[in-house]
This record gives structure tokens, C-alpha cells and sequence, in this order.
């Protein structure tokens, strides 16, 4: 596997992938239920963790030798 800024573009592994949407779905739905509740900050908060961390899953890649 590597990570870089040249992999943004390649396919992301499976497993990468998967723990990217999870927790991009987890955070959205975690960031509604705390907003509802009264807390717009912390809510705001989570919602731009859950965004960055699916953005840096995106960096991922399969380790290809490429002869």
C-alpha cells in the first residue's frame, strides 16, 4: 500500500475505501444528531473531521511495481 499526493488519483484499496465512507457516514449522521440537540459548533466540528478524513483515505493506493 502506499500514500502520497501522485496516489490521489489511483484506485483506493477496498478496506481504505470502506473505513473512508464509514466514517464519512457515521460523522454526517453524528454531526445531524448533535446539531438537532442544540450544538451547531460541535456539530460543524464533526461534520470537517469526518470530510478530511474521506478526503485523506483518497491518498491511499495499491502497491503496483510497475517493470
Amino acid at each position: 500500500m502506499k500514500f502520497g499526493l501522485k496516489e490521489y488519483f489511483k484506485p483506493t484499496p477496498k478496506r481504505i475505501r470502506m473505513f473512508g465512507d464509514s466514517l464519512a457516514a457515521a460523522g454526517t449522521f453524528g454531526a445531524s444528531i448533535v446539531i438537532l440537540n442544540g450544538e451547531p459548533k460541535v456539530g460543524t466540528i464533526i461534520m470537517v473531521i469526518a470530510v478530511l478524513g474521506k478526503f485523506i483515505s483518497n491518498f491511499f493506493s495499491d502497491e503496483i511495481s510497475s517493470n
